[in-house]
């Protein structure tokens, strides 16, 4: 059973990103096992997936929710914070084996988070928008060992496409667009005016209520993969190395960056650490995404990271408000740029909020959002734009294009 399963496993890597998801759930994976019997392996396979079904469950109510360090596939933790979850779906089988009498199945499976706000439930959910972007290298040379330069901007198109999987977000991916500037210096705490101008221009049709970063802080092999000269001794020494002393291994660093694209203040961070081997030869052109890195033990680890990152994202933001910024005003009549595609309907009431900028000393620009007090009550809705009225004027209570409506 275990040459199936594998064959299995690897068809999976290819098909698993282009299979629908659930709304707001996480993914996780788990093993169960159970007593094999040669007479009724049905019913063994049976109760192997549904403990793992179980374990799958019990793993997602403790999610991590902090800094996560994993060394070989084993996830190491700093700080644990317990969050609540609900129904298994979408499971899919990705190893199975029969060895001394047990059967083991893995899986891997959706969970659904219910955290007792109204877009944790698909039904009721608004679509919130956000921009996945460039996530540069500190260390470029770090890339010329198996030539993965291309991580910088893939890493976005995955995450964007995970993140679209397995949620009511609508994930963009812009992974040409680096808005962090200098790694070294990153994160700032106000990503600047003329970023965020250049962002929301080209994405406004979008909505965009939150831009996801990152820096990739550290790809480095566990050996010197420079050229050199021939040395028979260090050939066998390395060979030796290789399964004692883990040489064939290399680290990924990379914190992630999320911040309210209305405001530009930075609203999460946190910092993922992963080591795992790297079999290629160290010279050979293997580029990230391709079959061959996927089939690299780090590969399948920055798989299970991309999923790590969506599960977390999805964590940080499902239970803010849902927003949308304001086009157009005309007497008490109001148009915003969020329509029946973002989950409004008609009769939703929305809050109105002024957008302040100021300006500081040191030259940056601060965004401040202030209540008015008053509600916006939605009329007419197109896929990508709503219309509704107000209580008063808006010339009267000073709202105007750039405000912000809030569902609370």
């Amino acid at each position: 059973m275990k040459q199936p399963a594998k064959a299995l496993f690897k068809c999976f890597l290819f098909v698993m990103m282009l299979l629908p998801g659930l709304a707001n759930a996480v993914a996780i994976e788990a093993t169960g096992q159970a007593p094999y019997s040669e007479d009724d392996p049905g019913l063994s396979r049976q109760q192997a997936l549904q403990r793992a079904m179980q374990q799958a469950s019990i793993q997602a109510s403790s999610w991590l929710g902090s800094t996560r360090q994993a060394r070989d596939g084993i996830l190491e933790i700093d700080t644990i914070r317990l969050r609540s979850l609900g129904q298994v779906n979408n499971v899919r089988v990705i190893n199975e084996e029969v060895d001394k009498g047990q059967i083991s199945v893995t899986i891997i499976a959706d969970v659904d988070i219910a955290l007792g706000c109204k877009d944790s439930h698909p039904d009721t959910a608004y679509s919130k928008s956000l921009a996945v972007t460039h996530f540069p290298l500190q260390r470029p040379q770090d890339a010329s060992y198996g030539y993965l330069q291309d991580i910088q901007g893939g890493l976005a198109t995955l995450l964007s496409y995970e993140l679209r999987r397995s949620s009511t977000f609508n994930a963009l991916d812009v992974g040409e667009l680096n808005i962090i500037g200098d790694p070294q210096r990153a994160p700032v705490r106000i990503l600047p005016e003329g970023t965020l101008t250049t962002l929301l221009d080209r994405s406004e049709q979008h909505n965009v209520q939150y831009l996801v970063s990152g820096v990739i802080r550290n790809m480095t092999p566990h050996h010197d993969a420079e050229p050199r000269s021939p040395n028979v001794l260090t050939d066998i020494y390395r060979q030796v190395d290789y399964f004692d002393e883990g040489y064939a291994k290399r680290d990924l660093v990379l914190e992630l960056f999320i911040h309210d694209a209305f405001t530009g203040a930075l609203q999460h961070q946190q910092r993922y650490h992963l080591t795992a081997d790297w079999t290629a030869d160290m010279h050979t052109k293997v580029g990230f995404g391709t079959p061959e890195f996927w089939q690299q033990p780090f590969g399948k680890q920055v798989r299970a990271l991309i999923r790590t990152l969506s599960n977390d994202i999805q964590l940080q933001l499902t239970c803010e408000p849902f927003r949308a910024r304001i086009t157009q005003t005309r007497d008490r009549q109001v148009w915003i740029n969020a329509g029946s595609l973002d989950g409004l309907q008609t009769g939703d009431r929305l809050s109105v909020y002024r957008r302040f900028t100021h300006y500081g000393l040191d030259g940056e620009t601060r965004s401040e959002l202030e209540n008015t007090g008053y509600s916006l009550t939605l009329e007419t809705l197109q896929p990508h734009l709503g219309r509704g009225l107000l209580e008063l004027p808006a010339a009267g209570i000073n709202i105007q294009r750039d405000d912000i409506v809030i569902a609370h």
